[in-house]
């Protein structure tokens, strides 16, 4: 496993990041996008929640991330089949079937059952890609990039797809509809979130029945990561010619795939069913997998690990991991990893009032973080910049971090600094400010919204008032530019998981002000645009690094660009010694569930589980 210096994760690892060290020595607190990348809709915890193809290493991966092994005890040496996986799904958080056009984290964990990508993420901690629907690529020149389809790959049994072979066609149709990112009917749709990572696509050919060949219109050092990301799964052009129109109604037999698992049971606000593909190219271990909706229900969640009948449990509460780690010892295992999901809170800075620096930085300044980790998230957790430690090899380290304003030490010089600016850009005029903040965030971290609120009244001296709202509503008004622009409102949640190893791609997206996606922002830097264009062409990967942490020194600067992160959550994952996990990681691998994840039922642990 490389390291490459990487500062977070050996903190992590080592125990010197966790929830008995505060950031920064903080003492214990008490607490009572809409674009692509940057909404939230749950925290990762849920994850408690094939092979054989050419390999190769992902030009992107640049270190390993934040991660920490949490395979089982002793039993079996290969996987076993047998057993349905009982998981915690955050459930009521789905904004449609679409992948194409999702944001929402649980959308990204459910079609990684069931839906290949072109290519996947073998590993996360040995950063490398596989193939998916296609068993290999390569690259004959650096504008050319040729897929070769695996054979005995089939869709699900769900009309119209009706389990035919997959094809090359299949392929071209889900990297031609993310270029256009366009509907059917040929309008233009921005819930094609992603369609900006398809840029450099000038030609997509089936140059024989097993071949796909793609033509950039420059060098593209980006695109097969792009291909691996966990919203990037294929579709198949007729389930989307029958269902482009219907895919907000949430339906199981919406959803066809060619991955390891077939939807048969979807309720949005309960339980969920995937049975094994029959079909799947190679051996499916688990039976099928079984979503509770728990996550916001600490105390039941409890109860069902500790009867298990569910595998694995991520709780939030520190009093709670030692009393499971007292009682079950030697009977579960413990794995902690950075949560994929960071916090920070987005506004539109094109307008007033959050165009006004002094606004912006009072706002940022405002904010105690080491305060926020230690209460909010008990100590498990770490002050973030505009890089996340997920991506530390990317980002600058915790001691550079404390040199910036607003993560410094001296928090009395922090607030009165605050206060200046804030008055200075005639803040107390603004009188009353609306705080959304996210359901199921305050749920899960409840008093979390108080916490938060009484930071900015106590320091800025306005009335902040926290409103609670789905994250539905939260997106809707990131689209619409509603947080700023003559409103007097902000707000404050997780935003979306982080879906690569490296940050530079979504660097460019959410901060340089030629992106389709800046506008919902629009905080503009011509250093950090200068950075960001740099990076987007630049192949060396160590050079990519170093500008990567010079454009978060320039959003620090700026007060967030925009997007003012805080903090990163560690999530503890508690799982029995039978539940064989390959690697605990703070990105989504649901699409490694069929064939890593396996149930060892030669453990001890599994005497006595519930079917």
């Amino acid at each position: 496993m490389r390291e490459e210096g990487n500062y977070w994760t050996r903190r992590l690892r080592a125990g010197t990041l966790s929830r008995r060290r505060f950031v920064g020595g903080a003492a214990a607190a008490s607490v009572g996008a809409a674009a692509f990348g940057l909404v939230g809709c749950g925290d990762d915890d849920d994850d408690d929640d094939g092979n054989g193809g050419a390999t190769t290493t992902a030009t992107s991966a640049g270190g390993s991330t934040a991660t920490a092994s949490a395979t089982g005890t002793t039993g079996a040496a290969t996987p076993q089949k047998g057993g349905t996986a009982h998981l915690v799904s955050a459930n009521n958080t789905w904004d449609t079937f679409d992948v194409d056009r999702s944001r929402f984290s649980p959308v990204a964990w459910l079609f990684g059952y069931t839906n290949l990508g072109v290519v996947q993420w073998k590993s996360f901690v040995n950063p490398e890609i596989e193939g998916g629907l296609a068993e290999s690529w390569q690259n004959p020149d650096e504008t050319t990039t040729v897929f070769k389809l695996r054979p005995n790959v089939f869709w699900h049994d769900k009309a119209p797809v009706n389990g035919r072979a997959a094809t090359a066609e299949d392929i071209a149709y889900a990297i031609e509809r993310n270029k256009a990112g366009v509907l059917l009917d040929g309008t233009d749709d921005p819930n094609f979130y992603r369609q900006a990572l398809y840029a450099s696509v000038e030609k997509v050919e089936v140059t024989d029945p097993t071949t796909v060949t793609v033509t950039h219109n420059r060098p593209d050092p980006f695109f097969v990561n792009t291909l691996a990301g966990s919203y990037s799964k294929v579709q198949a052009r007729e389930a989307i010619e029958q269902f482009e129109g219907e895919y907000q109604n949430l339906r199981a037999e919406l959803v066809i795939g060619t991955g390891a698992f077939v939807l048969d049971q979807f309720a949005a606000e309960g339980q969920s069913h995937w049975s094994a593909h029959p079909k799947f190219h190679e051996q499916v271990n688990f039976d099928g997998i079984q979503w509770y909706p728990l996550f916001t229900d600490q105390t039941a969640q409890e109860v069902a690990f500790r009867q298990r009948e569910i595998d694995a449990f991520a709780p939030t509460q520190n009093s709670t991991i030692d009393q499971l780690n007292s009682d079950l010892k030697g009977q579960i295992t413990e794995a902690r990893y950075f949560a994929g999901n960071p916090q920070a809170g987005t506004y539109y800075g094109g307008a007033a009032p959050w165009n006004n620096k002094n606004l912006m930085g009072g706002l940022f300044k405002a904010l105690d973080r080491r305060a926020l980790v230690a209460g909010v998230l008990q100590g498990k957790g770490a002050m973030s910049g505009n890089v996340p430690p997920p991506q530390a090899a990317f980002t600058i380290n915790e001691q550079e971090l404390q040199d910036f304003e607003g993560y410094r030490t001296d928090r009395a010089k922090e607030e009165q600094e605050a206060r200046q600016m804030w008055e200075a850009g005639g803040g107390p005029a603004l009188g009353e400010i609306i705080v959304d903040i996210p359901d199921i965030w305050e749920q899960l971290y409840s008093g979390g919204a108080a916490s938060i609120t009484s930071q900015l009244n106590k320091v800025l001296g306005n009335t902040f008032t926290a409103k609670v709202e789905p994250y539905s509503t939260i997106t809707g008004k990131i689209v619409n530019k509603e947080y700023g622009n003559g409103k007097n409102n902000i707000w404050y949640g997780w935003i979306t998981e982080i879906a690569d190893i490296e940050p530079t791609v979504l660097n460019f997206l959410t901060y340089n002000s030629s992106s389709d996606q800046w506008p919902q922002f629009s905080v503009k830097s011509d250093k950090i645009d200068e950075l960001t264009g740099k990076s987007m062409v630049e192949f060396d990967l160590e050079t990519r690094k170093e500008i990567s942490k010079d454009v978060v020194r320039e959003c620090l600067r700026e007060w967030g660009a925009g997007v003012p992160y805080t903090m990163n959550g560690i999530t503890t994952l508690m799982s029995w010694n039978y539940f064989h996990i390959p690697e605990s990681s703070s990105f989504v691998q649901t699409h490694m569930y069929g064939t890593k994840y396996w149930f060892d039922q030669n453990d001890p642990t599994w005497q006595g589980r519930k079917a």
